[in-house]
């Protein structure tokens, strides 16, 4: 008789294949204690289809992407996101689960959902944990999404869930406007700390200015634009996705300086030694309600390559509670604290400092504390 395995359903806001994000790293640290089955956002049948469809015999397909992760696959009608559509989608996803967990011989520990565009599948047992990642709903048309259905969709995957996390204080406070009463748990974002062997390796800084993550609506370009005529030299690593033409246009100016270098969206592996090298990283964001909300990845992924970090004020920067992220209440004062970081790059105390607390942080502490939140009897 076969045994049953107890595992971790995923339903992300992205593709395996996008660029990495919480999403991905929490489902890595989670294969690290269940196996994950990460369900891809729906193919459509015909047209346009930015992954390999499956048979139309199958409907659905299992790729396994990485060790303890299977991803999902399964086709849909053409316009799933129209109302009447949508049931159909949700149905076909949700068989498609079941007959996978079936078939693989696991029973589910707990759904983790992350995406402002879903629901958690029915019938498939386990607790529902609800992970919100973002203010979606200030953020919708960011992304590309309508917030009024967005704010509907939350409600009820509020509603619907076991438990509730998100990654920042302020993010909970913004939830229980939706939700009055509503108990949240805080799991911020984490990273990936050096392994001894990459921590200990001699780092002579270039004495550069790094910006890591993705280029979009939520920078600061105030402060960008006076870190260049500041004259720093400033490496950008990640790739663009904003939407609006305004912010294509400072983008453009930014990213087409002398004394800027854009290395585009490299490799995971690749980030570490590209970032360690330089003297500071910087969190340059605007002050509005959906950075309030969010939760840096860069942040933390600064400190775990050695770097000290200069970023503008948010919740979750307090939440961190360390000298080693400054705070910048202008561009003028953020322009002052990178260039007294760059004038003095970290000695090996320094940085070995940096570095141990980023593990502290790991993302295998967060998925630990979600694993914890599917065993809390309800």
């Amino acid at each position: 008789m076969r045994q049953i395995r107890d595992a971790i359903v995923v339903i992300p806001g992205t593709r395996w294949e996008n660029t990495q994000g919480t999403d991905h790293r929490l489902a890595e640290a989670l294969s690290k204690h269940f196996p994950v089955l990460w369900v891809d956002p729906p193919v459509p049948l015909i047209g346009p289809a930015v992954v390999a469809r499956p048979t139309r015999k199958s409907a659905f397909q299992l790729d396994p992407v990485q060790e303890g992760i299977t991803r999902l696959r399964y086709l849909v009608s053409p316009g799933f996101t129209r109302p009447g559509i949508e049931v159909l989608t949700r149905y076909l996803r949700d068989r498609a689960i079941r007959k996978t967990l079936a078939e693989q011989g696991l029973r589910v520990q707990a759904t983790v959902l992350l995406s402002p565009r879903d629901e958690f599948p029915k019938k498939v047992g386990g607790k529902r944990l609800l992970h919100v990642t973002d203010n979606w709903v200030s953020g919708a048309e960011m992304m590309g999404l309508n917030p009024h259905r967005v704010a509907a969709r939350l409600k009820k995957n509020l509603a619907s869930a076991h438990v509730v996390s998100v990654v920042s204080p302020f993010l909970g406070e913004v939830l229980a406007e939706l939700q009055p009463g509503l108990h949240t748990r805080v799991v911020p974002n984490g990273c990936r700390p050096l392994g001894a062997e990459q921590a200990q390796l001699p780092v002579r800084s270039s004495g550069n200015v790094v910006l890591l993550g993705q280029l979009n609506e939520r920078l600061d370009f105030e402060i960008l634009d006076s870190l260049v005529a500041a004259g720093h030299q400033i490496d950008v690593v990640g790739p663009r996705r904003e939407r609006d033409p305004q912010v294509s246009r400072q983008l453009d100016q930014f990213l087409g300086a002398a004394n800027v270098f854009w290395h585009g969206e490299v490799k995971p592996s690749e980030v570490p030694p590209l970032i360690g090298a330089a003297a500071v990283g910087i969190t340059p964001y605007l002050d509005n309600a959906f950075n309030k909300a969010s939760f840096p990845l860069k942040t933390l992924d600064y400190l775990a390559a050695g770097l000290p970090v200069v970023s503008t004020d948010s919740p979750a920067v307090h939440w961190l509670d360390t000298d080693l992220v400054k705070i910048a209440d202008t561009p003028r004062d953020f322009v002052r604290l990178v260039g007294g970081l760059v004038a003095q790059a970290p000695d090996a105390q320094t940085r070995q400092r940096l570095i141990d607390f980023a593990s502290l942080h790991s993302w295998e502490s967060r998925a630990a504390s979600l694993i914890e939140l599917s065993q809390v009897k309800m």
